[in-house]
């Protein structure tokens, strides 16, 4: 009996999805979505039909949350997975990129971190955080860790807005691998606000190790990407 229920549910939020799919295709990216309460009475389902519509919408990128307003959303952006800047890879799509500098910070290395960039604990780190504008858009929030031993002159000499991976190839080292992580999240509060998004709003988190030529860690990479506004691709060969 359970199972006869999920599947009409399931079968009723798609006919929903369907039928404001066809709404949206009406209206321009930037209108304002109807309220769930319109989209029910319009259809004559129940509210929490229509939201799981939404967020479906959503997951697609169809749909952005504004605050407490949805609107159209532009078609996502689509970017390369590879070794080097968030901006190298924007622009290499023909896209426009920046990095706007939210904090610059001198840490000091726990455990985790420590055993992540080959350090011993309480050594110090470099924390870099930017949020990461594509086409006007905020994407994303990117925070890297650098063993500050290693680059003692970067705090003086690096522009938090571009990129670091000019500033450390500047300083004589090679990128030569990279093991990355990716998962599903959502975002906290301050994560949230600094995208211009709201705590509902799917994330990608990437976290990236990046090597040199022998085999040493030269960075930790934490980058929270809006999955309603990206997505990657990857060639992979044999």
């Amino acid at each position: 009996m359970s199972a006869v229920v999920r599947e009409g549910r399931t079968l009723k939020h798609q006919i929903v999805r369907r039928q404001v799919e066809d709404l949206l295709d009406l209206l321009a990216v930037g209108d304002h979505v109807p309220s769930e309460r319109h989209l029910a009475t319009r259809f004559d389902v129940a509210r929490e039909t229509v939201r799981q519509a939404l967020r479906e919408l959503l997951v697609d990128g169809r749909i952005e949350r504004r605050g407490r307003s949805t609107i159209v959303a532009g078609p996502k952006i689509v970017q390369r997975l590879m070794i080097g800047s968030y901006a190298e890879a924007a622009h290499l799509e023909g896209r426009t990129a920046e990095r706007v500098p939210v904090t610059w910070t001198d840490l000091v290395a726990d455990h985790e971190l420590a055993g992540r960039l080959g350090l011993e604990a309480g050594d110090p780190v470099l924390e870099l955080e930017c949020v990461l504008v594509t086409d006007g858009v905020h994407v994303g929030l990117e925070r890297t860790h650098l063993p500050a031993q290693r680059f003692p002159y970067l705090l003086r000499t690096l522009d938090p807005a571009s990129s670091p991976y000019s500033a450390i190839r500047a300083c004589g080292v090679t990128f030569t691998r990279a093991v990355e992580r990716i998962e599903t999240t959502l975002p906290d509060a301050r994560e949230a606000a600094l995208l211009d998004a709201d705590t509902r709003t799917p994330m990608l988190l990437l976290e990236r190790i990046s090597y040199d030529e022998n085999d040493a860690p030269i960075e930790h990479r934490r980058s929270l990407y809006r999955g309603d506004r990206m997505s990657f691709v990857t060639t992979m060969t044999p």
